[in-house]
């Protein structure tokens, strides 16, 4: 098969970007208004119209001919090749009238007017019948040209044509299998009818060929889109955090029938993955701290789980997905919203790129409504609602033909009330092609709802897994085997690992607190009967044990104040990385303005992780715990930086939700609160100082096979805690932001920074981002000493962005807990404006001043 070349992409970007801009002239298409939901009222409308034009537009310069055509030293291009570039230019020159017709209408139309039936009725008020129609007929007879210049360059390629303007595409474009597809089935077609570019009939036929190309670009366009909308950054952060089973537990959930001894209630697990009888929910419930969570990760795509679950699919196709809620993650992990998002990304990324290989075109059905505002006028890529989400979801599982086992973990997590969920469950389980294993605390609301159906209370069978646990650690613990290698009676060490499982009481985070506490209070003077006194004297609640352990740390006022600080940072930026947390940690919170901008040398680096570690395992009591939010699998204790290749995604997080619960309890938190100063901590001090220091030391690193600088990330939180203390005290941080600005604009941070940025705009400096973000008290005093022309450029800048973005499109960067940052771009400043008109022009005599008052300033 014949690879396929940059034309093939430049003309489909062309005839997408020109059949798009003829359908919304045309007086007989219709605007497609959702069945269910909002109607799209006429201000959205045209905001979207012109958003997929500018995207339609940029779609052109990002193909590789158009690339290669910016290369001052490429190769003479063939004159198909050459005659492509002419016409995408003239269709990009064509439709920016367009584009700019369609926000005028924007701008002029009010909320009262009817509701547009098509796109021609909206640009009516600001053009002539004749203007719509003479740039139709002129965009038509480009579609023509382009069509028979493609035809050019596909006979040439099938001629074996010396010609150097066809070269093959980049390895790394995502559409290469699509057009290599295409390009084959068009140049067979070609050379079997024989068609040339000289005869009419042959390039109408072509052309029909052509429209089959731009239906396959919208439809992998709308996929992508779908899956990106589905996908949230966080979605596996929860499952990653959960620690791995020990060795050797729960190994009773995979027996097929009971061990002598063995518990008949746990073996009929399997046994209900494999039943047909219709009861399809499975309820693991138990105490706080008694590993529901870590069971519900180790059965997750278990193979030792397939046959069971073979034997209820019979020969249908199998789809597995899970979902875990986080109490302490963001509102996407603790939502049902989120919940469903999760799996049907799990599920569709199964369905379609899984050895299925279903046709992408499943995404249309499921969200029909939304495929056809796409189609009609670009609409359809907004934010999921839990609707829409809902219904596509019983969509999905209503194709027979496919069973689908689901685990959905901690539902006593989720925010807000749980009755929709469980209602979604329950309803989900009434099919049967469908299982789902849940698990929560045994609390009332999911008592009642489950009752009557297959369950296992876990504490009850953990006593035999907290067993071995303890066992490894007595024998493994340097400490512990120093201490029982002085007894020459087995019987003691035997007594000690009993007495700490009897007092664990089946709660596994006992176990692992209660051992932890006895090795690192432990001394060199200790036996083993002073250990199994220091145990017993424990309470057996795992919230007066978590009191015990935190008035133990109160022993050392330096310790307590140390940990407090820690707590109070973690909870005011969610869950950190281990790296930002050093930073944030560091007690002079101006320490990041003199640092130097580069990368950490390897053995810095080690030693802030290696401090961190030893400062949370220690110090923390282990109430603080480190994970890799990623898949790859590292002992983050022993090695953190393992084979991590970014250090970044080791974060920071209270190591269970009962501590976390404990720690934010009124009593613990006004301990907290005044081991730290109470209200004169303030936590954005010292993440403003974290987050420059976190951009002065980036470093390159590979993702997903690309090195990328993160710039804009550690740049954006930089500017939203430098505005939450602009509003505390209305000091503008002046000399913070213009180091931020000096490190983001450093050498390689520069360039990585632009391909962050909204493509298509050359940023030159951070006065360009500033007044683009909407940094009016920054901005006000920076004017006065930046050049013209400097002046002139954010201005331009910041037109030409905010017209490309839109409503609500800088939300991509802003992201959702950046509260201040969105705050800030959303205030509207004219009277600025009027003060930079006033500094970019040449000053005359007589030149009217314009004056605004100057913000205080740090």
């Amino acid at each position: 098969m014949a690879k396929p070349i940059p034309a093939v992409g430049l003309a489909a970007s062309i005839i997408q970007l020109i059949d798009f801009s003829v359908k919304i002239l045309s007086k007989d298409h219709k605007i497609y208004q959702p069945t269910d939901g909002e109607v799209i009222v006429n201000h959205t409308l045209l905001s979207t119209i012109a958003q997929n034009l500018f995207r339609l537009s940029m779609n052109i310069d990002q193909n590789d001919l158009k690339k290669l055509n910016t290369d001052p030293k490429r190769p003479k291009l063939s004159d198909a090749a050459e005659h492509l570039l002419k016409l995408s230019d003239e269709t990009k020159a064509l439709t920016a009238t367009l584009i700019d017709a369609v926000l005028q209408a924007q701008a002029r139309g009010s909320y009262s007017d009817p509701k547009w039936q098509t796109g021609r009725e909206a640009l009516l008020m600001v053009w002539k019948k004749k203007e719509i129609t003479g740039l139709k007929k002129k965009l038509k007879n480009v579609r023509k040209e382009v069509d028979t210049a493609l035809m050019i360059a596909l006979r040439n390629y099938l001629e074996q044509s010396a010609e150097t303007g066809l070269p093959v595409f980049s390895a790394d474009d995502a559409h290469i299998h699509h057009f290599e597809k295409w390009q084959n089935d068009a140049m067979d077609s070609i050379h079997t009818n024989e068609w040339k570019p000289k005869n009419k009939k042959n390039v109408e036929e072509f052309s029909k060929k052509v429209d089959a190309l731009i239906v396959g670009e919208n439809e992998a366009h709308f996929c992508q889109e779908a899956f990106a909308k589905l996908q949230f950054v966080t979605m596996e952060d929860r499952a990653h955090s959960i620690p791995a089973a020990h060795a050797a537990s729960f190994e009773w959930m995979f027996e097929s029938s009971p061990s002598p001894g063995g518990n008949q209630q746990a073996s009929a697990f399997l046994e209900w993955l494999g039943d047909k009888s219709g009861q399809n929910l499975f309820w693991i419930t138990g105490k706080p701290g008694s590993g529901k969570s870590v069971l519900m990760k180790h059965m997750f795509r278990n193979p030792r789980l397939f046959s069971s679950l073979e034997a209820w699919s019979g020969s249908s196709p199998g789809i597995n997905a899970a979902f875990f809620f986080w109490s302490s993650g963001v509102h996407l992990q603790v939502s049902s919203t989120g919940l469903l998002r999760s799996l049907l990304y799990e599920s569709l990324q199964d369905m379609i790129y899984g050895p299925l290989e279903q046709d992408p075109g499943i995404l249309q059905l499921l969200f029909a409504d939304r495929w056809k505002q796409f189609t009609s006028y670009g609409g359809g890529t907004s934010d999921f609602t839990f609707q829409e989400l809902r219904l596509a979801f019983e969509l999905m599982i209503s194709d027979v033909t496919k069973k689908f086992f689901f685990l959905i973990d901690g539902l006593d997590e989720l925010g807000g009330y749980p009755e929709a969920v469980v209602d979604l469950l329950l309803s989900a389980t009434n099919r049967d092609n469908v299982k789902i294993c849940t698990s929560s605390r045994p609390m009332p609301g999911f008592q009642n709802a489950f009752e009557g159906r297959p369950s296992l209370m876990l504490d009850a069978f953990m006593s035999e897994d907290i067993r071995s646990f303890v066992s490894h650690c007595v024998h493994t613990e340097e400490r512990l085997v120093k201490i029982c290698s002085y007894e020459t009676d087995d019987t003691l060490k035997l007594n000690l690992i009993n007495d700490i499982v009897t007092k664990s009481s089946g709660v596994f985070l006992w176990a692992t607190l209660g051992t932890d506490f006895l090795i690192q209070g432990s001394s060199e003077s200790d036996d083993v009967v002073s250990l199994q006194a220091r145990i017993w004297a424990l309470p057996t609640d795992l919230d007066a044990l978590l009191a015990y352990i935190f008035e133990d740390l109160g022993t050392d006022k330096v310790d307590l104040e140390q940990v407090s600080q820690l707590f109070r940072l973690v909870d005011a930026h969610g869950y950190p990385d281990l790296l930002a947390l050093s930073f944030a940690n560091d007690p002079h919170t101006k320490s990041s303005l003199a640092a130097e901008i580069r990368p950490l040398q390897p053995n810095e680096l080690s030693k802030r992780m290696q401090d961190m570690l030893s400062l949370l395992k220690i110090q923390c009591k282990g109430f603080l715990t480190v994970f890799e939010s990623s898949s790859t699998s590292t002992d983050v204790e022993e090695n953190p930086l393992g084979s991590v290749a970014d250090p970044r995604r080791l974060k920071i997080n209270y190591s269970h939700r009962s501590i976390k619960d404990f720690v934010q309890s009124r009593p613990i938190t006004a301990v907290v609160n005044k081991c730290t100063g109470g209200d004169a901590f303030n936590s954005d001090e010292y993440w403003a100082n974290a987050s420059l220091w976190n951009l002065k030391t980036l470093s390159l690193v590979e993702q997903d096979e690309t090195q990328v600088f993160p710039v804009w990330e550690d740049l954006a939180w930089c500017m939203e805690y430098a505005l939450r203390l602009e509003e505390k005290d209305k000091k503008v941080r002046v000399t913070y932001l213009d180091e931020v600005g000096r490190a983001a604009f450093h050498e390689g941070h520069a360039s990585m920074l632009s391909t962050d940025l909204p493509q298509g705009y050359a940023v030159t400096n951070f006065l360009d981002i500033a007044l683009w973000l909407n940094f009016t008290g920054y901005v006000r005093i920076k004017a006065k000493s930046a050049e013209r022309k400097d002046i002139k450029h954010a201005m331009e800048y910041n037109k030409a962005v905010r017209k490309r973005l839109g409503n609500g499109g800088e939300d991509l960067w802003i992201g959702e807990r950046r509260r201040r940052l969105k705050n800030t771009y959303d205030n509207s400043t004219p009277e600025l404006f009027a003060v930079l008109e006033y500094y970019s022009k040449l000053m005359k005599f007589g030149s009217p001043k314009t004056h605004m008052d100057m913000p205080e300033s740090i």
